[in-house]
Parts: structure tokens; sequence; C-alpha cells
């Protein structure tokens, strides 16, 4: 198999959408990290999913950002919708930065780390509880903006952990506007990491969303790693 229909198979697509893509990546002066030269040579995934692959991207001046391709086989016909959350995630204060996107292609910050639970089973106590504040603030940032991640219950792909201890909420492709429950959904993620989401802290917080409610749910969590 030639390298173009490789790739074009990676971004589950055909040559002519290779060529779309190739051209808004040229429109947004970047080019994918290759090998040996060649235009569309060895590319580094950095994710694949079922709507598109992230791959590491680099511009004429060296700068390097992670590109996430919509899929030729997509069922979401752009990627429209999600550059908008993560824009409005980026007000908040959470995910990669968006630096610019068109319909197939969205360029953000690249971002170096570690999943949250292959961080956690190294991490002391301190570190843990730092982790968890600043997850936890994130995800009721992203209440207080409307933003339903819609992915974050489980400790997989979508939180890496950077040097420091800095928790960034990644993939915003299934989020949604209206109510969200992101701290709820961070809770259930901190329960398979072994802590005991506290229950009666995490229905007032549902109920009021103030700043007290959220405080008694975070010192909950942090009580627990102190024990």
């Amino acid at each position: 198999m030639k390298l173009r229909e490789a790739l074009a198979l990676a971004i589950g697509g055909d040559l002519a959408h290779l060529a779309e893509v190739a051209m808004q990546l040229s429109s947004l002066g970047l080019r994918a990290e290759l090998g040996g030269g060649v235009m569309w040579g060895p590319v580094r995934l950095l994710g694949k999913g079922n709507n598109g692959v992230v791959v590491l991207c680099r511009s004429a001046y060296g700068d390097v950002y992670a590109c996430k391709i919509r899929r030729g086989d997509a069922q979401r016909p752009h990627l429209l919708d999600e550059a908008r959350h993560l824009q409005m995630a980026n007000r908040a204060g959470v995910g990669p930065r968006l630096y610019a996107y068109t319909r197939d292609v969205l360029v953000m910050e690249y971002v170096e780390g570690v999943p949250i639970a292959e961080w956690w089973r190294a991490a002391g106590v301190e570190e843990r509880a730092g982790l968890v504040a600043d997850l936890l603030r994130q995800a009721r940032a992203l209440d207080l903006a409307g933003i339903s991640h819609g992915e974050l219950s489980r400790p997989g792909r979508h939180v890496l952990v950077v040097r420091g201890g800095r928790a960034v909420i990644l993939d915003f492709e299934s989020a949604r506007l209206g109510k969200a429950q992101n701290v709820t959904q961070v809770a259930n993620l901190l329960r398979a990491l072994g802590l005991s989401p506290p229950l009666e802290a995490l229905r007032r917080y549902a109920d009021r969303r103030d700043d007290r409610s959220f405080d008694e749910l975070l010192s909950s969590f942090l009580g627990q790693l102190k024990r």
C-alpha cells in the first residue's frame, strides 16, 4: 500500500478527502509532522477516535501543534461545533488552547502529559490533593459556562496530567450546551481512582451550584486524602 493510501485509510477516508485535508492544513500554514521529508510520509498519530484523528503538525516557523483531522467516514459533517465548544472552554480557562480551525481541522496546543490513571498510581498524597482540586475547579468552570463535556466519568484519555501536576481536559467532540454536570462526572472519575464521592455534598452541589456547596464538596474529597 502506498503512503498516501495508508494515510487516507488512517483518517478513514479516501484520497479525495486526504487532498481536501491537505489543502486545509496548507491554508493554515501547517503540514503534518513527517519522516523522511515526504509530504504525506509516516505521520505520528497522537490519538484516534470514531470521528477524528489527532496528528502532530508543524508550521514553517517550527512551531508544533496537535491537529485534529475529521475522519472521512465520520458521522459528523464538520468540526465546527467542537471548535465552538473548545473556544468556550478556553474562555473558562479549560482545555488545550485552540489556535485556528477549518471544517475538517482543529489546530490546538500540543499537550505533553500522562493519562490521569497512570499519573495517579505514582503520585503522593499532596500531589493527588492538588490534582483533585484543580480538576474539580475546572469541571465547575465548565458547569458555570454551560458546557457539558460528556466524557469525564472514566479515567481514560480525556484527562492528561502535565508537568507540575496540572490537569488538562481534552476532546470536546461530545460536548453539549445546557445544564452541565461536569463536577458529577469528575466525581465518578475520582471514584474509579479509589476515592468515595460524598453523596450528600454532591446532591447539595447539584441542587444549589453555589460556591459554598462546591467548597464543601471539594473539602470532602480532600479530607479523604489526608486520612
